[in-house]
């Protein structure tokens, strides 16, 4: 665990209720196993926006997101844990295991972003954390190589949040978008 990561191995009903009362932002994650529907090891991750869960997700083993509720994941702690859950910062999307190899599919005429400036998140007066944080989840997924809608499916965020954070940066002048 790195020296920006909050140990939360606790349980983790007990470390949401901390992190909603400190306003913790970041992404908690934990391999888990036992989860009704999927079988083998997993991991399970919540994105933190000042306490509160905005998205919720676990991963199978080849590396699919299937939503769910921290309802299932508190269950599932509490019955078969307490698992070694962590909180990292500065949430980011959980990154591939190295050993497996995904297939990328490009889509024909696939519009592709591009960053064409740094996002710069204190210059974003009366904007809320949340929405911060989306703009920078979103933002950093854009590498110029990936299309739209890779980008949806790699994002934490529901596919219509991910496009309305594309949209945002596109008016603000932070990406342009290539066809």
């Amino acid at each position: 665990m790195g020296k920006d990561n909050i140990d939360a191995s606790l349980g983790l009903e007990f470390s949401l209720a901390l992190f909603e009362r400190y306003r913790k932002n970041g992404l908690l994650q934990a391999e888990i196993q036992h989860v009704p529907g999927i079988r083998g090891r997993c991991k399970g991750f919540l994105h933190l926006v000042e306490g509160k869960i905005i998205t919720c997700y676990i991963e199978d083993k080849e590396g699919r997101r299937h939503t769910t509720d921290q309802g299932l994941l508190i269950r599932v702690d509490s019955e078969r844990g307490p698992f070694e859950w962590t909180l990292s910062p500065n949430p980011a999307p959980p990154a591939a295991n190295p050993n497996i190899v995904i297939p990328m599919r490009p889509t024909p005429n696939s519009p592709i972003p591009k960053t064409i400036a740094p996002l710069n998140l204190e210059m974003l007066e009366g904007w809320t954390s949340r929405q911060k944080l989306m703009l920078s989840i979103v933002y950093d997924l854009i590498d110029g190589v990936i299309s739209i809608e890779e980008i949806k499916s790699k994002s934490p965020l529901a596919p219509a949040v991910t496009e309305e954070a594309l949209r945002v940066l596109l008016s603000m002048k932070q990406i342009i978008i290539l066809v």
